[in-house]
């Protein structure tokens, strides 16, 4: 087990450094909740618009998580599941492991999402507003080249061929980042007009950097070699760097005695934590409506819409999600440099067996040599921007088709996360207290066929958008799983008719 540990961090090269500074962790998407008409505030997470001329009035979320971890090189293939390898404590076998040898650029990505309270009330017909909480945590490796990633197998002991290679011009990204976000959240009606309909929403978000890692390595040139130990039979890594542009830094998570209560405030609003910053969500929606008079009710002679009933055949939703960024700038917390270099090394066994970050970050500077006024004390990590698109059609009164685009659209080398691309059709059959939804998607930059499931009841719902990973489908590129649960959702409600009074009978006289 420890040599296949070892071997992935020959698979990640010098993603050593970034990889390591986080536990694994994943990002999310909730495919399976987020396009439904009772996904209450989890329909946030993809176009703040979604809120308006919402199925509930008030809607509070308790909290969801999701975990998982995907890529795009190595794929499982074994007679078991990992959670029935896990349950069983059967050894896992480097057999299990197939490459994906396709001569395109690897990604590597593990994160957490947890959305904690989130609350979202309905002003009027028209406006609405939300309130939400929530942290991110994922490390993601980036444009890692295939030749570089196999060099796995040589650590592994299946094929030496790999060193005393030259790779040239390598261009990698690693980023690891663990953050919290207070978002405030408006969307109201803009246009009702015969069978058009249109609303719009925005989403302001207060950022607090819990940690950061990143390194960043652009046109550079690089060879592994085996190197024994002297007086030993074990053999160390060395990865030569023959020409290097390195960009890499670290942003601590701050030491405090949460007692002391001035601490823990001073960290959640960002003043005592490595770095703080704002971003935004902005989004609208088409809804077109084929016969507005189907929804028009009469209730105390007064013709109003119904209010409890979708009312769209097809409704488009697009959103700019993540806009922003966090400035770490905290010096007593942060380490940053940009060096050219060239023939250096960096013995992988000796980086690994650092304990903090910052032995690893004085070892790297040591074997680079970096002097102490190379040092920076800030950096700026970008949010996952990225551009939805998405199409909701209705097939019967309960049964929908749904295509989502999310198109990630931050540069290759940027500094921080991710949000990588996919093209998804999710089925689901959508009723007040029960949902089912199968999510279909292309993800990883549309290079991963994957295959989910959504069950919501009432107020509980749970989900994969990769539920091959768990089931042991299709030879999957990764898992993920989520969960959610809301707290007394009061749905909208029709007024109702008030009865009429009797009619009195006159007596005679």
């Amino acid at each position: 087990m420890t040599r296949n540990f070892y071997a992935l961090k020959i698979a990640l090269g010098l993603c050593l450094l970034a990889i390591t500074m986080l536990p694994e962790t994943a990002q999310a998407q909730q495919l399976g909740i987020a396009n439904s008409n009772y996904a209450g505030t989890n329909s946030l997470y993809t176009n703040p618009s979604a809120i308006a001329d919402s199925r509930y009035k008030f809607y509070l979320s308790l909290f969801s998580a999701e975990f998982g971890a995907t890529n795009n090189y190595l794929r499982y293939d074994a007679p078991m599941s990992l959670l029935k390898l896990a349950r069983q404590g059967k050894e896992f076998k480097s057999e299990y492991i197939q490459e994906n040898l396709n001569g395109k650029q690897k990604l590597v990505m593990a994160g957490a999402d947890f959305r904690g309270p989130a609350l979202m009330l309905q002003l009027s017909p028209l406006h609405s507003i939300a309130v939400t909480t929530r942290v991110r945590a994922a490390a993601q490796a980036n444009n890692l080249s295939e030749e570089v990633a196999r060099l796995y197998k040589v650590a592994d002991g299946e094929d030496d061929s790999y060193l005393y290679k030259p790779y040239t011009g390598n261009n990698m990204n690693l980023n690891a980042n663990v953050f919290s976000e207070f978002g405030l959240s408006y969307a109201r009606v803009v246009l009702e007009q015969g069978p058009h309909f249109v609303k719009a929403g925005i989403t302001l978000k207060r950022l607090n950097g819990g940690s950061a890692a990143f390194l960043n390595l652009e046109d550079t040139d690089l060879q592994a070699e085996e190197r024994m130990v002297e007086g030993s039979d074990e053999a160390d890594y060395v990865v030569k760097l023959d020409k290097v542009h390195a960009r890499y830094g670290y942003a601590a998570m701050p030491a405090f005695d949460a007692a002391e209560s001035g601490d823990l405030l001073g960290l959640l609003l960002g003043s005592k934590s490595a770095g703080s910053g704002w971003g935004a969500d902005m989004g609208f929606t088409y809804e077109y409506r084929t016969n507005n008079t189907d929804y028009q009710i009469t209730r105390n002679e007064q013709q109003l819409t119904d209010r409890e009933q979708n009312k769209y055949k097809y409704r488009v939703a697009v959103s700019l999600m993540d806009i922003g960024s966090i400035n770490y700038n905290n010096p007593d917390l942060v380490w940053a440099y940009d060096v050219k270099r060239t023939n250096k090394e960096v013995n992988l066994s000796e980086i690994g067996d650092a304990e903090t970050t910052e032995d690893m970050l004085d070892y790297l500077n040591g074997q680079l040599d970096v002097s102490e006024n190379e040092k920076q004390t800030s950096f700026r990590a970008a949010l996952p921007t990225a551009l939805n698109i998405n199409i909701d059609y209705r097939l019967t009164r309960h049964l929908y088709a749904n295509a989502t685009l999310t198109q990630g659209v931050r540069g290759r080398n940027t500094i921080g996360m991710r949000q990588n691309s996919l093209f998804a059709i999710t089925p689901r059959a959508e009723f007040k207290k029960f949902e089912l939804a199968m999510p279909v998607a292309l993800q990883n930059n549309y290079s991963v066929l994957t295959v989910g499931a959504m069950v919501r009841f009432m107020n509980f719902y749970i989900g994969s958008d990769n539920i091959g990973g768990a089931l042991n489908l299709g030879k999957p590129y990764g898992a993920n799983a989520y969960i959610g649960v809301s707290l007394l959702p009061i749905l909208q409600r029709n007024p109702k008719e008030r009865k009429s009074a009797p009619a009195t009978v006159q007596q005679p006289s």
